[in-house]
């Protein structure tokens, strides 16, 4: 090789943009580029030269890897293998490239070794598999079921969950590029493809469900779908999230039948039946609350508990109220304890009002069932004002008669001191005006006992 030819050589082997190196199958440095030698001295802090044993700028935990491809390499092998290369100063991604040269005549030169610096894209590739890695790892430790299709219902991804709901569930194992349409809940299929529909729009859709697996068995799903775009915000798929809400859905279920059956017995309750919160505002009446305080139909829903009292018992009563709702307990208002009550036409009634509380999610109501007693009393006043007029008539009979018998007992003890008298006549007179005096003082004696 003449000289002209041996420095474009050089020239060309400088312009490459991967490190070179060519070694002698015992070692020695045949040929480098600069870049080769600026990399070498940054991690050894000395300069390379032509003859030097290679060996000697090899890092030591680089070492068998060196010598396996150098072997290789002597027998005509290739090798290509990426390394972190790292000393007390560098921490970097290499790929390297040991092949065996030949002359033209097909004489073993050496070894060249080629070392491109792919710190950057290698560095890139781990950030993502890292981001691969947690998002599946986050994905498959989710509790709910998650699946992406592309717009035509191919699956993307899914995490383990779905992967064994649908197993067991639907009997079928899902895979990537499964047409999602097979693994569909019998009787779902049109709900489906309208959500599917309005999801690829661009909206997110939410709703409840109820399915059948392959037992036959009623299943409540909480079935979400919204799309999912990429960098550029071209649509890329449908993310399927399915959230078994069998358990929450059955409790709501059995609530709400509680409820209803709660308020068929409030509403077809006799008497009057008042629930308010720890507000006093009121919750619920039943119709029997609004035909005797001339309500309508749920006027006295949300309304203070005092629309149904007068305004001048208005201060007491909320000092009751708050006394009570600090510690609620049952409380009947006891006996002769009345609470007077209002009807929206401004009417006062007389009322027995018993209490008793109960919670529901932890919140504190209070239920109060009222007995009008305004006809009671008024009826008891009726007797009352009987019994005292009865007191009157007897007292004022007892003494009108008791005069005349007094004058008649009067008279027989005069007749007694006379001689000539009839003593079975007289005695006859004296019987019966004590009979007669008997009858008043059991009048007397029943009408204080009837008091």
């Amino acid at each position: 090789m003449n000289k002209l030819s041996g420095e474009m050589l050089t020239a060309i082997i400088n312009s490459v943009t991967e490190s070179f190196v060519l070694v002698s199958p015992t070692h020695e440095v045949l040929h480098f580029n600069t870049s080769m030698s600026t990399i070498l001295e940054s991690f050894f802090g000395k300069k390379i030269a032509l003859g030097d044993d290679y060996r000697n700028f090899v890092l030591q935990s680089l070492k068998p890897l060196y010598q396996t491809a150098f072997e290789k390499a002597l027998r005509g092998e290739f090798t290509v293998v990426q390394n972190l290369t790292t000393n007390k100063e560098h921490n970097v991604w290499f790929e390297y490239r040991i092949n065996p040269v030949y002359s033209e005549n097909q004489q073993f030169v050496g070894v060249a070794i080629y070392a491109k610096n792919i710190d950057r894209q290698k560095k890139a590739e781990l950030e993502v598999e890292s981001i691969k890695k947690t998002y599946e790892s986050l994905l498959n430790n989710i509790s709910d079921s998650i699946c992406l299709l592309d717009v035509d219902f191919k699956v993307i991804q899914y995490n383990t969950h779905i992967e064994r709901v649908l197993l067991s569930q639907v009997g079928k194992k899902i895979y990537i590029g499964a047409d999602f349409r097979e693994y569909l809940f019998p009787n779902e299929t049109e709900e489906f493809f309208r959500q599917f529909e309005q999801a690829c729009a661009g909206k997110i859709v939410e709703d409840e469900i109820c399915v059948h697996n392959i037992q036959g068995e009623a299943v409540w799903i909480l079935s979400k779908m919204y799309p999912v775009y990429d960098q550029k915000q071209a649509l890329l798929g449908v993310c399927i999230v399915a959230i078994n809400i069998n358990a929450k859905k059955k409790m709501e279920l059995s609530i709400m039948e509680n409820e209803q059956r709660f308020r068929k017995i409030i509403n077809t309750a006799p008497v009057p039946i008042v629930i308010v919160d720890k507000t006093m505002k009121i919750q619920m009446v039943n119709p029997e609350t609004e035909k005797i305080f001339n309500y309508q139909p749920n006027e006295l829903d949300g309304k203070n508990i005092n629309v149904l009292i007068p305004k001048r018992f208005h201060l007491k009563h909320s000092y009751h109220q708050q006394t009570y709702i600090q510690s609620p307990k049952m409380y009947k208002m006891g006996l002769d304890r009345y609470t007077p009550a209002i009807t929206k036409d401004g009417i006062e009634k007389t009322v027995e009002v018993s209490l008793n509380s109960f919670q529901v999610d932890e919140e504190t109501f209070v239920l109060a069932i009222i007995q009008d007693v305004t006809k009671r009393i008024e009826h008891e006043h009726r007797l009352e004002n009987q019994v005292e007029a009865l007191e009157k008539i007897a007292w004022q009979q007892s003494h009108e008669i008791r005069k005349p018998v007094a004058n008649i007992l009067g008279l027989v003890q005069l007749i007694e001191y006379d001689q000539a008298y009839n003593p079975l006549l007289i005695n006859q007179l004296h019987q019966t005006a004590q009979e007669l005096d008997d009858v008043i003082h059991k009048i007397v004696n029943l009408t204080h006992q009837s008091r």
